[in-house]
């Protein structure tokens, strides 16, 4: 595999023409949210409120989505044919669209983890290498002090 999901399982990584770890954009909690919408629609099929509850639940309350950001990709993955909705009709609460995988989620899905899983070793080896970093440039000014 190459430099972060250059390629990845199946098709090379690409789902819409573009590699699996760059269609979230940016970096941070907010790139988390394509992979934790995944995760909760393989969970079950729910609307975004269900979507965020469920992320909430899987994450042990470590990521809270944000509803926009939420609905903007679930949008731009049903455009992308990841996953499908339908208008629930409900006679006692507000019509809501409700959200399932496809089978070409799935495959995303598994893009993905194999994407998160070379972004922690690589995390990894970066902390690692600060850390040494680190500890040998303080090491080198205590010496320079004792000097």
């Amino acid at each position: 595999m190459g430099p972060m999901c250059e390629q990845g399982p199946g098709d090379g990584g690409m789902h819409g023409g573009r590699p699996c770890c760059k269609r979230a954009g940016g970096a941070g909690r907010g790139a988390l949210v394509e992979p934790a919408a995944l995760a909760a629609l393989l969970n079950k099929a729910g609307h975004g409120y269900d979507l965020r509850r469920e992320i909430r639940e899987i994450t042990g309350g470590e990521l809270e989505v944000d509803a926009g950001g939420l609905y903007r990709v679930l949008r731009r993955m049903e455009e992308e044919g990841f996953v499908t909705s339908a208008w629930a009709e409900s006679d006692s609460a507000p019509q809501r669209r409700d959200y399932a995988l496809t089978a070409e989620g799935r495959d995303l899905a598994e893009d993905w983890v194999a994407h998160l899983r070379e972004r922690e070793r690589l995390s990894g080896l970066l902390a690692d290498a600060l850390s040494s970093a680190l500890k040998a440039e303080a090491a080198h000014h205590e010496e320079t002090i004792d000097e």
